[in-house]
């Protein structure tokens, strides 16, 4: 699990789910994406080749099996087919998650460019704000981290939920983390972390809680850190995440031999080598052989 909110990956299930899915084929090959039965969803797609709708979920496919350049192909002939609506916005949009994963950032921020153009000339305000955020991403990918905090801060104007505002804050924090404006990541982290409390996911919130308090140890504010870690172990403990447990008191861990606190820390690493020995979670082991 990664503390990064992915916005491709956020943005690939959001096209599948919101397809506008013509006729039963294309349902199938959509739902064969959203399943992971790639092979199936391109056999279906290039039985009808003649539009772009088909060539898209082919190309999710493809990305789904690590075919990145196969996949930009078939983003790219979808484009040529001269889609309109939400099929034209995707199509750039997901040529530019592939070239995204292929680091070839000038033209995914071209690609992103383009779909944020076509979002706001058909008024489709949440793909303008998928888009900035995406352009906000390929900056922070390249460094660029005042130009993608600039990004990031125009998608939270577009939010309309506390789901959307919770993403853009938590973007926001990362930028300014990069710019060491530690206090501002802090505030913008903490609004993140308490929307996601009221309105996202489990995971959501714990990976935003664990961020937080890094960001507080990052301060060396070890008590505020302190305070972040003991709240996220008992809501995983209350509502039955173990794995959180786990991470959490690695985490923790982690502040307390800051502090100069090892017997604290050696209690805490043991309550996770307890969960992780039941667990055989990868992103566990290698977090506690880390801690060697």
């Amino acid at each position: 699990m990664n503390s990064k909110l992915t916005l491709i990956v956020l943005f690939n299930l959001l096209i599948i789910n919101e397809s506008m899915a013509k006729d039963a084929a294309l349902e199938t090959c959509d739902s064969a994406v959203k399943k992971q039965q790639y092979a199936q969803a391109i056999q279906v797609a290039e039985q009808h080749a003649s539009q772009a709708e088909f060539w898209l979920c082919k190309g999710r496919a493809q990305s789904g099996l690590a075919q990145n350049a196969a996949a930009q192909q078939s983003f790219k002939q979808a484009i040529s087919l001269k889609p309109t609506g939400l099929d034209l916005i995707s199509a750039h949009m997901l040529l530019g998650n592939a070239q995204l994963e292929a680091k070839v950032h000038d033209a995914a921020l071209e690609s992103y460019q383009q779909a944020l153009k076509f979002s706001e000339q058909q008024n489709m305000r949440r793909y303008a704000r998928i888009a900035h955020n995406l352009i906000g991403e390929a900056y922070f990918e390249i460094g660029q981290y005042a130009e993608s905090l600039k990004s990031f801060e125009v998608g939270e104007k577009l939010a309309m939920n506390d789901d959307e505002r919770a993403d853009s804050f938590i973007h926001e924090a990362m930028a300014y983390q990069q710019l060491q404006q530690v206090d501002k990541a802090i505030e913008h982290q903490l609004k993140g972390v308490m929307m996601l409390r009221k309105s996202g996911t489990p995971d959501q919130y714990a990976e935003a809680s664990l961020a937080l308090g890094k960001l507080f140890a990052a301060k060396k504010d070890y008590a505020s850190a302190d305070k972040t870690y003991q709240r996220l172990m008992e809501y995983a403990h209350d509502n039955g995440g173990e794995f959180y447990e786990a991470k959490t008191a690695i985490y923790w861990a982690e502040n307390k031999r800051a502090q100069g606190d090892v017997a604290g820390a050696q209690q805490l690493i043991q309550q996770a080598e307890t969960i992780a020995a039941k667990f055989k979670d990868a992103e566990l082991d290698e977090l506690l052989a880390k801690t060697k």
